[in-house]
């Protein structure tokens, strides 16, 4: 069994990947739903085979 990441390396490496995300350019993702009060957006994920949604 795999041992657990150290909290400080792991809260460090999600810190800087949901910066990486946060920085993407709004060309690359795409509108899939909206309606009077939220816009849904998507783009392919590059880390697992699925989509990263933003709200």
């Amino acid at each position: 069994m795999e041992s657990l990441p150290d909290a400080a390396t792991f809260s460090t490496k999600l810190k800087n990947t949901l910066i990486q995300y946060h920085s993407i350019d709004s060309d690359q993702w795409r509108v899939v739903k909206k309606t009077k009060d939220v816009t849904v957006w998507r783009k392919p994920s590059e880390e697992f085979n699925g989509y990263l949604t933003a709200v």
